[in-house]
């Protein structure tokens, strides 16, 4: 064999070995690159999608939500011919795509932080995306990949595909086993040839096509963009130069590519971006320069398919003054010698994190300072203590306050919890009671130390009141208030939380005597049966006229005008429990003039049994007297219904009082009187001697005898 021969045979079997690699394999599209999306069954949209090239379905016929989509440089085709030819098409690229032996297994790994170089990737199932995949085509525009899923293709939200290097999406391929779901955002690239369906969520984006054998492809306001093959257009990245920035000033300045397909992916391809300062994928450079000096560095900006273009910059960070770094609190509470303290130092102005020291003076004894944290911490002991805390920010920027800080002396003073005990409350009532405390210094932080509230309730740790609609149960259960000092105070509370519904709340009187009009009129109504107080209201009709209730008395009260009134009261208690009555309350007219007798009373004589009627004639029967004026002598009372004023004296002189008679109707009439009680008259008798005591029987004998003979 000739060395020419043996040459050509050489080249022709190096020809045959590299046509039939599987990295080199051709993956032939046929009409099928003509559309940008082209499904089996249906197409549908939703929103403001736009799809470049031709969108089309065959064997299916439906294609829904085109407007609002957009077809841009193309047509629709409903299982006509240019529809079905391009699915056949489609059936042989997937077959080829499927047929190419496998050069390197993914299975089970996440595409997403990986770089992979020109290949055929398999997975045995399903493959997932989940932030970046990066295809380096190492320099050659023409590199191919072709990724051979199972099953399912899934990628994340914001997932994205770039290419670096050269490359491009016309010769990326995903063959799918059966469906592909691009998540929301996701900026993907290449031909999915799907044996089933593709879904699109909200906002994904495709440099490529969305080819779908036998499913549907499900549109929501995205954008397909397929790739034009050819040699990739100069792209330029922009502006020409960056602004300087300043140290420890936040600074943001955005990047522009230009000439190629968007989206674009920004990257730092050499050099590095200066401390503090971050480039997101989208070209925005943003962060707060932490050092000074002058950075070079190169942005590549890669377009959709896979095209670079590139752009050197120098950027200068200027020195400058620090800015003003805050210490805080203004002023540090005082603490008590022996109580645990704590207290957090923070700082403002400068740039996180800080580093604290105490930089004049010292902390009281018992106290520290964590460099770190800020906080001040410990047991303290009595005194007065001046220093200074500095707080410096990773600039070495620093900031400075100076603290005066009193340490009381002795041991707390005794706080107390009040109240005593907590009022019951009813189950699904809302319920509300104050906890507060005395003894200590003002303001009190209240916690509940010991048990738990009941279920519905809880505490406010700055007010203390407890407050909530609770369930049923008996609860056991302390509070302790705190004052500024740290000093505490306990006290424990058993409260009870009666169940469900209400108790019966009665309103009393049964019913209300009739009243005369033009006459002042009182009468209060009560409640009883639920937990005082109550609120009373006219729940149903309305009062007579000249009449009002007090809410809270229960006190109906005025000069009613003549009439018949139908109304009802409703007394609420503090658990909203109500109960009602409903009443008649008949108002007469102008009252009769009614007449009380005697006009005078007799003496009474102290020590003896008195006894004297009144009686009232002129209106409607029965009557009630009573004393409105003064008072009765002591021993004597009068009988309200009989009238009759009776009983024994016991004591003399004169006595002036006034008797109101009420009749049936409410009208009255008034007497005033003055009553005498005497003093008992007392007869002196001489005594006798016995001589003295017969003679004056012997007169009385013989008178007697005289007073005989005469009769005779």
């Amino acid at each position: 064999m000739s060395r020419n021969s043996w040459f050509l045979s050489l080249i022709m079997a190096l020809s045959f070995f590299a046509a039939i690699s599987p990295a080199s394999a051709q993956i032939p599209l046929g009409t099928a690159s003509n559309f940008g999306v082209l499904g089996g069954s249906a197409v549908t949209n939703t929103g403001p999608t736009i799809v470049n090239g031709n969108l089309g379905v065959s064997p299916g016929s439906a294609v829904t939500g085109f407007p609002p989509g957009l077809v841009a440089g193309g047509t629709i085709h409903l299982a006509d011919a240019v529809a079905m030819q391009a699915q056949n098409d489609l059936t042989v690229a997937y077959n080829t795509a499927a047929g190419l032996a496998c050069g390197t297994d993914l299975t089970g790994q996440d595409l997403g932080g990986q770089t992979l170089t020109p290949g055929v990737y398999c997975f045995s199932s399903s493959a997932q995306l989940t932030g970046t995949l990066t295809l380096d085509a190492l320099g050659n525009p023409n590199a191919q990949f072709v990724f051979k899923m199972g099953s399912t293709l899934t990628t994340a939200s914001g997932a994205a595909v770039v290419f670096v290097n050269g490359g491009g999406s016309c010769n990326l391929f995903w063959q799918v086993g059966s469906s592909a779901t691009l998540g929301t955002g996701t900026s993907f690239a290449g031909n999915i040839l799907s044996l089933q369906s593709i879904t699109m969520t909200t906002g994904a984006s495709v440099a490529g096509r969305l080819l779908a054998r036998n499913g549907a492809v499900t549109l929501d306001s995205n954008t397909v963009s397929p790739c034009q093959p050819g040699i990739c257009p100069t792209i330029t990245v922009g502006p020409k130069s960056l602004p300087a920035a300043m140290f420890g000033v936040l600074y943001s300045q955005a990047l522009l590519a230009t000439g190629g397909n968007a989206p674009y992916t920004f990257s730092v391809s050499s050099g590095a971006l200066p401390p503090g300062l971050s480039m997101s994928n989208s070209g925005l450079i943003s962060g707060t320069p932490t050092a000074t000096g002058t950075f070079n560095f190169t942005v590549l900006a890669t377009d959709a398919n896979g095209c670079p273009g590139s752009r050197s910059y120098v950027l200068v960070i200027t020195g400058g003054m620090c800015p003003t770094v805050t210490v805080n609190p203004a002023i540090l509470p005082p603490a008590t010698a022996g109580m645990p303290y704590s207290q957090t130092i923070s700082a403002t102005g400068g740039i996180a994190p800080y580093q604290y020291t105490v930089s004049a003076g010292v902390l009281p004894n018992g106290l520290m300072l964590n460099s770190t944290t800020g906080l001040i911490s410990g047991t303290p002991t009595a005194g007065t203590f001046n220093f200074s805390i500095t707080a410096t920010d990773v600039n070495n920027c620093p900031g400075t306050r100076a603290y005066i800080m009193v340490i009381t002396g002795g041991m707390c003073p005794t706080v107390t919890v009040n109240p005593v005990s907590l009022p019951p409350a009813t189950a699904g009532m809302p319920y509300s009671q104050t906890i507060s405390a005395t003894g200590g210094i003002a303001p009190y932080q209240y916690t509940v130390s010991a048990g738990v509230l009941p279920n519905g309730l809880m505490l406010n740790s700055t007010t203390g009141l407890i407050s909530g609609t609770p369930t049923a149960g008996t609860f056991n259960f302390s509070i302790t208030a705190t004052d500024v000092n740290n000093c505490p105070g306990t006290r424990a509370y058993i409260m009870v939380i009666t169940g469900g519904m209400c108790p019966t709340v009665t309103v009393n009187p049964v019913s209300l005597p009739p009243a005369p009009a033009g006459v002042p009129y009182a009468q209060t109504i009560s409640a009883t049966g639920g937990i005082a107080p109550y609120q009373y209201i006219v729940s149903a009709g309305a009062l007579p006229n000249g009449l009002m209730l007090n809410g809270t008395t229960g006190l109906i009260s005025g000069t009613p005008t003549a009439g018949t009134f139908n109304f009802s009261i409703t007394a609420t208690d503090v658990n909203n429990c109500p109960g009602t009555r409903a009443y008649t309350q008949v108002i007469t007219g102008v009252c009769p003039l009614i007449s009380i007798s005697p006009p005078t009373l007799p003496a009474a004589i102290a020590g003896s049994p008195y006894s004297q009627l009144i009686t009232a004639t002129g209106g409607t029967a029965p009557y009630t007297f009573a004393v409105t004026t003064g008072a009765l002598p002591a021993g004597l009372s009068l009988n309200s219904a009989s009238g009759l004023i009776s009983g024994t004296p016991s004591v003399a002189g004169g006595f002036n009082f006034t008797i109101t008679a009420t009749d049936a109707n409410g009208c009255q009439a008034i007497q005033a009187y003055a009553l005498q009680s005497l003093i008992p008259s007392v007869i002196s008798v001489p005594a006798l001697s016995r001589q003295s005591i017969f003679a004056l029987i012997v007169i009385m004998l013989a008178a007697t005898s005289a007073t005989m003979l005469r009769r005779r």
